[in-house]
């Protein structure tokens, strides 16, 4: 009885720590990372008028939204995509091309001291 006990214990300890792994993952990514997830969006930043954002930009946008959960969060990384951006009107733009719901409003007027 006790060899299953053990088992059952280990068993519950790999799925503990998995869980734990994959919450990790979906965290607040440096803004160097986000800058490579957001590469593909670049394209579509410094594009003219008319161009849409590409699949792998939208997703690449999601992962980040994912990652970002409170406020700052998503300030810091308003600040951080902004940097990449030369028009952020152009970035503003991105979440509703793509789909992707931001539950706090950004923009260029944001207020990153509030």
């Amino acid at each position: 009885m006790s060899k299953s006990i053990f088992i059952a214990c280990v068993v519950a300890i790999t799925i503990l720590t998995s869980t734990l792994n994959v919450k990790t993952v979906h965290s607040l990514m440096p803004c160097q990372e986000a800058l490579t997830v957001f590469k593909p969006c670049l394209a579509y930043l410094h594009a003219s008028p008319g161009v849409k954002p590409t699949p792998e930009c939208c997703k690449g946008l999601d992962n980040i939204n994912r990652g970002a959960k409170t406020y700052d969060d998503r300030r810091d990384m308003w600040n951080c995509l902004s940097s990449a951006a030369p028009d952020p009107n152009k970035l503003v733009t991105l979440p509703q091309l793509c789909g992707v719901t931001y539950s706090h409003l950004i923009g260029p007027k944001f207020d990153c001291n509030r």
